[in-house]
This record gives C-alpha cells, sequence and structure tokens, in this order.
C-alpha cells in the first residue's frame, strides 16, 4: 500500500519520533533518519527512509523527484539515527545510472517488495518486479549507500 503524499509530513514526524524514542526497536530494523544540511537554506533537516544493511554500508533507494537525496549530494557527509544510536556516515550516490543501480535497486527490492509501489514498480503474482516497470523506474533511480566515517 502506498501512502499518500500530502500524510507523509505526519506519517515522517511520527517516524521520526518513535525512531528518536525507547519505542525505536519497533521500526529501527528496516528505517533510520537521515540527518543532513539543506542545500539553498543551510538549515539542518532530517528525513526518514527504509534502509538495507550491506556488507557494513547502510544503503536506500529513491527516485529523481524527491529532494532530500540532493542535499545529500551536495554535502555528503551526514549524520544517522540507526537502531537507536546516531553515527556519522559518508554518502555515496548513484545517480540515475540504470547499469549501475539495477542490481542495487533489484537486491533492495528483493528484501523490500512492499517499497516497489514507491518506485513505480508493480509486483507479479509472485511477488517479483515486472521487468518493464524496473526499467523505467531506472531512469529516475537514485541509491544511496552510506559508509561509516572514522570506523
Amino acid at each position: 500500500m502506498r501512502i499518500p503524499e500530502p500524510l507523509f509530513k505526519i506519517v515522517n514526524v511520527i517516524v521520526k519520533a518513535l525512531l528518536a524514542s525507547p519505542l525505536h526497536g519497533l521500526a529501527s530494523d528496516s528505517f533510520m533518519v537521515i540527518h543532513y544540511t539543506g542545500r539553498k537554506s543551510g538549515r539542518p533537516l532530517a528525513t526518514p527512509v527504509r534502509y538495507q544493511r550491506i556488507d557494513g554500508i547502510l544503503r536506500c533507494t529513491t527516485s529523481d523527484h524527491t529532494q532530500w537525496w540532493r542535499n545529500v549530494q551536495a554535502s555528503p557527509d551526514v549524520s544517522l539515527r540507526v537502531a537507536g544510536e546516531v553515527g556519522r556516515y559518508r554518502a555515496s550516490l548513484v545517480v540515475m545510472d540504470p547499469e549501475r543501480a539495477r542490481p542495487l535497486l533489484l537486491g533492495f527490492l528483493a528484501e523490500f517488495p512492499q517499497d516497489a509501489v514507491y518506485q513505480d514498480i508493480r509486483l507479479d503474482d509472485e511477488g517479483r518486479p515486472l521487468a518493464e516497470d524496473v526499467e523505467a523506474a531506472l531512469k529516475i533511480a537514485i541509491v544511496v549507500d552510506f559508509a561509516p566515517v572514522g570506523a
């Protein structure tokens, strides 16, 4: 089920509060909060996203219509609240590069097929992403990997 866009502001406030609370364990196995600086405003901002752990890095996906990744691209040193802990990370992005993004996006969707709807990807009867939808999504896909700083 896709959350309607106007509700995201409310949902994001609730998720950020949950992830900062002692009850973070209810969601922190797959959701984190990215703390970053606005590239135009210079203000501190925070966005909750679903993440995947892969070989010491944290990966999330989005598409070019969202704004948070542009701020992270402009200033890749961020703080992440993950599993109740805040740490420093450096982001690296794959921006609208279908060949590089394909295995990363498909790996993410294999773990979180419910997120396919946010990439406008339909699933077949067996829960696999439809190839034509994946190809369209890859044209605007953004994959962000966060590596710990100083670890």
